[in-house]
């Protein structure tokens, strides 16, 4: 016999029923009642749309739930979130069938939910627990893993912008009427034109010994630099000297995102640190794409890099491989 299809009331009610539980039962077992009843809000929801939501249709049909639910919810008088609903179906696929740690709230579980990589997730989760990290620090190493709220496909997006292309900002506390240049890693140059505004892109164009500045494409990708490799620190942090135009020169140590070697002292962390030496030769011209800092004020990055040492920019760009992909094909990751 072919089994009847869900309709909207129906889940409806069913999340609703198990908000109630929730709400209701909390207090008796701590984390473990809201734990388990979003884990079961999230089975309810992976039986309706069979691991599709992205499709219009898939679209449509959560928005009705939601309307639903906020209707039903009121009602019952429980707390509802529209977020909750997708965050109860990322913890199930990530967590349905593993034993949780009721140590961990749920505000951990959802940080951890959204860690592509099970991998990392899991050893985040250990790292959580033996640690006792609140959910404000665990965010933040999640972040600093790579895989934190996206896949993988944007994970390996490699460096694909222009060098030299820069922000104009206002951030002179003496004049407000004052342009500088942002050229990234707290450094900046003031702007003499009065033929730029604030927030526009530049670009930076060396002419023999003379730098010209024109105006660029407002969605040009900024943060992309040429740069060259003073030493390998580590299996996963490089010391590089970055090339800013105007003949500036930034010295930063480049954390490589999403790559994971093992620490220097082990066994497995001096072999991935002999890995990346033999791949990275000093005064090797590499490409780097920066993104934020980590806890250490150092810039997570992407590199770009070629076999040949004095690899020019469109070399990189073209063909240059992506070190951190590599890398995490290797396992570290």
């Amino acid at each position: 016999m072919k089994q009847r299809q869900k309709v909207p009331q129906d889940i409806t009610t069913e999340i609703a029923e198990v908000l109630k539980s929730i709400q209701t039962n909390t207090y008796k077992g701590g984390n473990k009642f809201f734990l388990e009843g979003y884990l079961k809000i999230g089975s309810l929801l992976s039986e309706e749309f069979n691991t599709d939501v992205t499709s219009e249709k898939s679209k449509q049909k959560m928005k009705n739930i939601i309307e639903r639910l906020s209707v039903e919810s009121q009602k019952i008088e429980v707390g509802f979130s529209r977020r909750s609903l997708y965050y109860a179906l990322k913890f199930y696929y990530a967590y349905h069938n593993k034993t949780l740690n009721y140590g961990l709230s749920w505000g951990h579980y959802r940080i951890l939910a959204s860690v592509s990589n099970a991998n990392a997730r899991r050893k985040l989760e250990k790292d959580a627990i033996e640690n006792g990290w609140n959910r404000f620090v665990l965010e933040r190493k999640a972040r600093e893993s790579g895989y934190y709220g996206g896949g993988r496909s944007l994970k390996w997006n490699r460096p694909s912008g222009e060098i030299f292309h820069y922000k104009i900002v206002n951030k002179d506390s003496n004049n407000k009427d004052n342009l500088w240049i942002d050229l990234g890693f707290n450094c900046f140059h003031s702007l003499d034109s009065k033929n730029f505004k604030s927030n526009a892109i530049l670009r930076l164009k060396k002419e023999k010994k003379n730098w010209q500045i024109e105006n660029a494409d407002p969605k040009s990708f900024l943060y992309h630099y040429f740069c060259t490799l003073e030493r390998v620190v580590d299996g996963d942090t490089l010391l590089v000297q970055i090339s800013l135009g105007f003949d500036l020169i930034s010295r930063q140590k480049i954390r490589l995102l999403g790559v994971n070697a093992p620490e220097l002292g082990s066994a497995d962390g001096e072999k991935a640190f002999e890995l990346l030496k033999k791949k990275l030769k000093p005064g090797m011209n590499l490409l780097l794409r920066t993104h934020f800092q980590d806890k250490y004020g150092r810039y997570l990055g992407d590199i770009l890099y070629s076999k040949n040492k004095k690899s020019d920019y469109k070399t990189l760009i073209e063909s240059g491989i992506h070190l951190n992909e590599e890398l995490s094909n290797l396992g570290y990751e």
